[in-house]
C-alpha cells in the first residue's frame, strides 16, 4: 500500500472511531518512549546523537507491529544535561535507557505565605537560589548550563522530535495525534509536580487546606489565567493531560481543589472543535461522572488501572474510552495467556465506536515493549477487522 495511502487509511478508521462510528476495525495507539531502544538492544544516550540511527531505531518496532496511530514517542531530553548540571531532576538510569524523575521541591511548608503572595517572585527569589545556588555564585557556570539546556531541549525534543513524527508517517502511516506545545498544568499538579512534591503535598491538604487553596488561586491567577484568556483556535492534534495526582484526591478535595480549574481549561481547548486526550494514571471510577459536565466526545480518557470495560460502559457512553492492555500482564503472561482477555475487551468495548486500543501506560523501560505486546497489537489488529 502506498505510503500516503496507507496513513490515509489509518487516519480515517481512526477518525470514525472518536466519531463513534463502526471503522474497518478498531484503531490501536501506541505510547512509545524509550522502551523501543531497549526493545532494539541498543541505549538512548547513544542513540539521539545519532539521528538517523535514533530513528531508524524508533520505527523498526511497526516492521513487526501494527499501530494507527502515536501519542507520545521518543526521547525528551539527552545526557548532556547531567554533564552540564550539577543536580538534575530528569535523567537517564544506569541502564542509559530508561527516564528517570529526581522529584527536587524545594519548598518548606511554612513558605506558604510568600508563594500566596506573588508566586513569580517567590520562584525566583526564595527557590531558585536553594535549588540551583551554583547559578548566583557563578555566572559564567550559569550560562553555560542553560545554554546547553536550550540547545538540547531545542536538539531532541523540536529536531529529533519533528524527524521521528515524520518518519513514522511516512514509513508507517502513523499520526501523531497529540500536540506537545498544548499540555494542561493545573494548579494543584503545580504545586504536586514543581513545589512540595508527594509527600508534602498530601500532607498540606490534610493539615493547612486553607494555605493550599489560597497557593492555588495565586498560581491560577499568575500561571493559567493569562494563557486562559487568549483564545484557542486549534482543533488537531489534540491538547492532552497526564495529571498526576487526582487519583490520591476524594471526590470532595478533587471538585474544589482539581475540578474548579481543570475544567475550564478543558473547555478552552474544546471550544473550537478539538478533543482533549486526558491520561487518567492511577485508579479515577469515583470520579469519572465528572466528564459527563463536559460536551459529549470531547475528551478521549486513556484508562490506566481501572477496568477497561467498566469504563466504557459507565462512561464510555459520553467520552472516548482508551486503554486495554496491562503493561503489567506483558511483561509476566505470553500472548496465549492474555488472548481471551484481550479478545473480551474488543468484544466489549468496540461495539458501536468510541474505542481506541493502546498499553495502560507509556513504554519507557527494557521489557514495555516485548514479544506479548507486539502479538497482542497484531491480533486487535487481525480480529476487529473480521
Amino acid at each position: 500500500m502506498a505510503e500516503n495511502t496507507l496513513k490515509e487509511m489509518k487516519f480515517s478508521n481512526f477518525l470514525k472511531a472518536i466519531n463513534r462510528e463502526e471503522g474497518a476495525y478498531v484503531p490501536t495507539a501506541i505510547n512509545d518512549s524509550t522502551g523501543t531502544i531497549a526493545w532494539a538492544g541498543k541505549k538512548t544516550i547513544e542513540l539521539v546523537q545519532n539521528p538517523p540511527e535514533y530513528v531508524e531505531t524508533m520505527t523498526s518496532l511497526y516492521d513487526q507491529m501494527w499501530a494507527d496511530v502515536s501519542l507520545l514517542c521518543g526521547a525528551t531530553y539527552s545526557k548532556k544535561l547531567e554533564e552540564a548540571f550539577l543536580h538534575v531532576e530528569n535523567k537517564y538510569g544506569p541502564d542509559g535507557v530508561t527516564l528517570e524523575h529526581v522529584q527536587l521541591s524545594p519548598m518548606q511548608k511554612d513558605e506558604y505565605d510568600q508563594l500566596i503572595a506573588d508566586p513569580n517572585r517567590f520562584v525566583s527569589e526564595v527557590l531558585l537560589p536553594r535549588k540551583y545556588p551554583e547559578f548566583f555564585e557563578d555566572r559564567e557556570f550559569a550560562r553555560n548550563a542553560l545554554k546547553v539546556y536550550a540547545e538540547d531541549n531545542f536538539n531532541v525534543m523540536i529536531v529529533l522530535g519533528a524527524m521521528l513524527r515524520q518518519a513514522l508517517e511516512e514509513k508507517h502511516g502513523i499520526v501523531s495525534i497529540l500536540n506537545m506545545q498544548e499540555r494542561i498544568e493545573t494548579p494543584l499538579d503545580i504545586l504536586f509536580d514543581y513545589f512540595r512534591g508527594f509527600r508534602g503535598t498530601l500532607t498540606d491538604l490534610r493539615r493547612q487546606p486553607d494555605n493550599v487553596k489560597a497557593a492555588l488561586n495565586a498560581i491560577w491567577e499568575t500561571h493559567c489565567l493569562p494563557k486562559e484568556n487568549t483564545p484557542y483556535t486549534g482543533s488537531f492534534p489534540y491538547s492532552w493531560q497526564p495529571p498526576h495526582i487526582p487519583c490520591y484526591l476524594s471526590p470532595k478535595q478533587y471538585d474544589e481543589l482539581y475540578w474548579v480549574h481543570e475544567k475550564p481549561m478543558i473547555e478552552r481547548y474544546i471550544s473550537n472543535g478539538g478533543k482533549h486526550y486526558f491520561i487518567m494514571e492511577g485508579k479515577w471510577e469515583k470520579i469519572w461522572d465528572r466528564f459527563r459536565e463536559l460536551p459529549k466526545d470531547s475528551v478521549i480518557l486513556h484508562v490506566d488501572d481501572d477496568d477497561i470495560i467498566k469504563a466504557k460502559k459507565e462512561i464510555g457512553d459520553w467520552q472516548i474510552i482508551a486503554g486495554g492492555l496491562k503493561s503489567a500482564e506483558c511483561r509476566m503472561k505470553t500472548f496465549d495467556q492474555i488472548k481471551d482477555d484481550v479478545k473480551r475487551v474488543i468484544d466489549e468495548c468496540a461495539p458501536g465506536g468510541g474505542f481506541i486500543f493502546t498499553l495502560d501506560k507509556a513504554a519507557i523501560a527494557p521489557g514495555d515493549i516485548n514479544q506479548t505486546v507486539i502479538d497482542a497489537y497484531n491480533f486487535v489488529h487481525e480480529y476487529s477487522s473480521k
